[in-house]
């Protein structure tokens, strides 16, 4: 995974977790925090999605690809599992930059 990329993935999938689960718990009907917990909701998918869509990138591949994250944990699985293509990516860069 090329390195500029994973800080940013790192952030992006694990915050949307975390505020995924905090959303959760404050989306209790009846409580005064209901609506601040359903756009913690709202707020976490982005995220998640972003953070999966720099996952994509760091791994070589098209930022459409990121979209997987769309698909909630099922979505990080196939990301996770599809093969790392970083190293074409920077050999093709580096190929460019001497021409």
């Amino acid at each position: 995974m090329l390195k500029d990329y994973r800080t940013q993935a790192g952030m992006g999938i694990w915050g949307g977790l975390l505020f995924f689960l905090l959303g959760y718990m404050m989306a209790v009907p009846e409580t005064a925090s209901y609506q601040f917990g359903v756009a913690m909701l709202f707020g976490s998918y982005v995220l998640l999605v972003i953070g999966c869509l720099r996952y994509a990138r760091g791994k070589g591949y098209s930022w459409s690809v990121g979209f997987l994250g769309i698909l909630g944990p099922l979505g990080l699985l196939i990301l996770y599992l599809l093969r790392d293509r970083s190293g074409e990516v920077l050999r093709k860069q580096m190929r460019d930059e001497r021409l």
